[in-house]
Parts: C-alpha cells; structure tokens; sequence
C-alpha cells in the first residue's frame, strides 16, 4: 500500500514537471495597479555586483478593459503602457509600477469604455464598432494628435543626463513623458504642426560616441508624396526643436519599426510591407487590418545616411524582407557596411499578440509548437557596398544544435559597441508562446553560442549594464524580467553575460505581465541614503 502511494506521489509530481504552460494564462493579466519603491529582497545568498546603479524600466501593457464588456482591447500588444522601475544601487532595489495616463487612457477610465481612437487590431464583433459620429472624433484627433497616445511598448531620453527628457514611445508620432522617479505622467509630447508627421519609430538611437539621439519622421505636405526626415536630437533640444541631418523621398511608405547607425550613417530598410493612412477609414480605423505585404516579388530597398552632410546613397535593391528589430551594424571598410537583422514575419504584429492566439498556445508536439516568432527565419547578416549597391546576405551556423539560437528577436548588444564591430547579441527565443530561451549569440564564433531555458518560466528582453573598468565586450551584467508559472510570480532577474548563467533573482510583489521592451538609463542614481533608509526599513519589517 505504501508502494502504491509513493508511486502515485510520484505520478502526480511527474504530471506537474511535464503540464504545459504552467501558470501562463496568469502571465497576462491585466493589473493597473500603483505602487511605488517597494524594497526587492533577493532569492539568494549569491552577492550581486556592487557596482549597478541608474534605472531599469520596463513599458508594456498594463490594461486592455475599463469595466466595460464592450470594446476590450483584442491584442495584448495594444493593452494601455505601465511603467515598472527598478532603482539600482548593489544589492538594494527599489521597484515601483504606474500606468502612463495619456488623454485616451484617462477618458477611458472615467468613461468605463475605451472612448474613440485609432487602434492597432478591430473589435471582437461588428457590433462594437465605432459609430459615424465617433469616427467623426478620431478624425479630429487625428488633426489635434491625439488619435492613439498609447505609447507601449518602448523608452528613450533626450535632453542632458541630469536633466533628462524621458519618453515611452511607440510607432506613432506623438511620446508621453514621464518623471524617471516616480514614474507619473508629465504629458504628452507633439511634433511640429507643418509639415504634417505621419509617424515616429519605437527604437531611437544614440549617435556613436556622442549622448545626441538619432530618430526620423515621415512627412507630408498638402500635395506631393511623403519624404522622410532623418533627425539628430541634441542634448539641448526639445522633442519640437531637432536639427534635421538630411531628407530623402524613399520608394516605398513601409512600416518600420527599427533602423541601425554606424560611425558615420544611419541604415534604413524600407520594406515591401505598408499601412496606407488613406484607407484608414475603411479600416474603421483599426490600423493593422491594413497591413499589406503580398507583393513577393517586390524588394526591400536600402538608404543610407551620411550623419556628417545629409548625403543619401541609395536606394540599393535587395530580396523581400520584413524585420522589427534590426542587430547593430558597423562599416566593415569605406565602402562596405555590415548590418546584421532579425526577419519576421509581417503578419506577426497583428497576428501573433491577439488575445485568443496568446491565450492559447499549441500543444506540445504539434506541428504549431515546432513555429518560432520568426518563424522559418534566422538571424540575417546584410553585407552593404554603398559604391557599387551590391546587397549580399548570409545566415550563421548552428554549431550547438539549438533550435533556439539562430531564431530569437528583442535583440540587445553591449551599447558601447553600438555602430562598431562586436561580436555579442542576447536576444528572446520563443516557441509556441510559452516555450521561451535567452540566447547568447556570437556573430564572431558561433561555436560559443550559449543558451538558457528553463520550463514554465518564460523569459523577455534583456538588456546589457555594462561591468566598469571591463575589457571584454561581454564583461557586464544582463538584466530582465521572467515569470515563474509554477509559482504564477514573476522575478527580477541578473544573468552574467560572460558565462551566461544565473546570478540571482528577485521575486516580485506585483507581477509584470507580458512586455516587450525595457530601457537602462544609468545616469538616474537614486540617491544612496534614500536606498539604505528603504532597505533597513524593510530588513526591520
């Protein structure tokens, strides 16, 4: 009888250590709660290096309903921007999380439903969709720019470092900004009226060797076709007042959410995959219902900026791609730029985050659960002649036979190294949803490839702090966040970036639901005796 129990114990311990997505569903639910400098305690023993400092954020969807059964927000990327902070000094920690309050985030709330606006995906029926009159409103705000102002998933700063302009931004051309302290709303930040902005770009620059921001525009006057503007954000400049380095009218109006910069030039690829903003209304503007990229046979054709003069070479034709993130790129000689990318799937920014999609994950064994995020697809390097436009690409061995290493996205590098040769990119691995690695890629030597999964734990960016006085590229610790399924919690998480093994962990008090992008700004110290006084304060609890 004994027997019997021991084996049903084990039975049963077996069935929890196999069950699929473990605490999942947990991982995305809504919590629009506030709270501020909340004291972590970590999981173990294990010192964490002295040296960190400044502040991690992380922007990403907090809330996706108001009360309301009507009008629920139907892809989790789209789900309203909360902020959640970690303010570092050593071992102390001071977490803190609020939700972005843009004008529609506010109106929604007081109005119980999500109040008029452009949304990414439609409505789960016909019956909740925008009446004339309300479509009336977002035309107007369109006019007033105010027609989305939900700015997840990304963060950037202009302005000096000790007097920072800090933004979550989107693809859209208005940013929030808030106070890096305690995370509240100081508003929103417009473009100038005229000429007319179409659209911003989650994924700013910082200029090499420099702390001037490199970003672009779309723009638009009353006739004529679009021109994009590529613009240097000094530390003296407001978000209304950059300098503009060069204007190009590209060959196609893509949708781009990333670009790369070396020493010299900002690269762009403008993709055969676009929105057209004149057919919103057919949309009932819902603006990913719009995406189109079936031409094929059509190509991705490459600009590249001078940042000293403005000159513009291009564009350089190449095969039909589609990419979020872009790696770094750096110039290989004078006349050759390597630039190395992650390709996706277009169809994944309106396909892969709704809802019912994430809710559900495929089963383990399927053919579905054998599909990355990227899909078919791997880490591309582009090789680019900007003499003769000759585009050749290549992809990197899998010498460790990892399904996860060459197909990863949400890439990060050791910033120091950004626009100049390197060899490290860590990046976010995902099968089926729920089955998420870290992946330590080595452009150099794949050989030393490194990857870290661990079951029902799922993983997201992460993001380089680099260890001073380091000499090795990979000399730093990497930062993010994971969730424990088992446990439905999630963690604060420290990974050295050489050995790519666990340092130590921080369970959370609140749980930070599925994010896409964090942000490390180092020059935001919390002041030490403000961290000591928090941390005694707690060890005395």
């Amino acid at each position: 009888m004994t027997s019997l129990r021991a084996l049903h114990i084990l039975f049963v311990l077996f069935q929890l250590v196999h069950s699929e997505n473990v605490g999942w569903k947990s991982y995305l639910a809504e919590d629009p709660t506030e709270f501020h400098d909340i004291p972590l305690v970590w999981e173990d023993p294990t010192p964490v290096p002295s040296w960190l400092s400044g502040t991690y954020v992380r922007n990403g969807p907090g809330q996706i309903s108001f009360g309301s059964p009507r009008r629920v927000l139907t892809s989790w990327l789209e789900g309203f921007a909360k902020l959640h902070s970690f303010k570092l000094s050593g071992s102390n920690v001071l977490f803190s999380g609020a939700m972005l309050r843009s004008p529609n985030y506010v109106a929604s709330v007081e109005a119980g439903e999500l109040v008029p606006q452009i949304t990414l995906n439609k409505f789960s029926s016909d019956d909740e969709e925008w009446t004339w009159w309300e479509k009336m409103k977002i035309v107007y705000k369109m006019f007033t720019g105010d027609e989305s102002g939900n700015n997840n998933p990304a963060l950037w700063r202009i302005g000096h470092q000790d007097d920072g302009i800090y933004l979550a931004v989107t693809d859209a051309k208005v940013a929030t900004r808030f106070n890096i302290s305690d995370l509240s709303t100081l508003g929103q930040e417009y473009p100038p009226t005229y000429p007319f902005t179409l659209n911003g770009c989650a994924h700013w620059m910082r200029e090499p060797g420099t702390d001037n921001s490199i970003y672009f525009n779309f723009k638009k006057g009353f006739t004529g076709p679009p021109w994009v503007e590529v613009l240097r954000y000094r530390p003296e400049s407001t978000f209304q007042t950059p300098e503009v380095i060069g204007t190009f009218k590209p060959t196609k109006f893509s949708y781009m959410h990333s670009f790369s910069i070396t020493e010299h030039f900002a690269v762009f690829l403008f993709y055969p995959v676009k929105i057209d903003p004149k057919r919103y209304p057919e949309s009932n503007f819902h603006v990913f219902e719009l995406f189109d990229g079936s031409n094929k046979t059509d190509t991705t054709d490459i600009f590249v900026v001078n940042l000293s003069n403005g000159d513009v070479k291009g564009p350089f034709p190449s095969d039909w791609v589609y990419s979020a993130h872009h790696i770094n790129a750096y110039e290989n000689t004078a006349a050759e730029i390597i630039l190395d990318m992650i390709p996706t799937p277009f169809e994944n920014m309106r396909e892969y985050l709704k809802m019912e999609n994430m809710l559900n994950p495929p089963s383990e064994g399927t053919k579905e659960a054998e599909i990355s995020t990227t899909e078919h697809f791997e880490v591309t390097r582009y090789k680019i002649n900007i003499d003769t436009g000759d585009v050749t690409t290549n992809t990197f061995p899998n010498t460790i036979n990892s399904k996860f290493i060459n197909n990863f996205d949400f890439p990060t590098i050791n910033e120091d190294y950004r626009g100049q040769a390197y060899c490290y990119a860590y990046g976010l691995s995902a099968y089926a949803y729920s089955r998420t690695a870290l992946v330590k890629k080595n452009v150099c030597n794949p050989e030393e490839d490194k990857v870290w999964y661990t079951e029902n734990h799922y993983l997201s960016e992460m993001h380089f702090l680099p260890q001073p006085g380091g000499s090795a590229e990979d000399d730093g610790t990497l930062i993010t966040i994971g969730f424990d399924g088992p446990r439905e919690q999630s963690y604060l998480l420290l990974m050295d970036a050489k050995t790519f093994t666990p340092i130590n962990k921080a369970y959370l008090p609140h749980n930070i639901p599925w994010s896409a992008h964090g942000m490390h700004f180092p020059e935001a110290n919390l002041p030490a005796e403000k961290t000591s006084k928090k941390m005694q304060d707690k060890q005395e609890l």
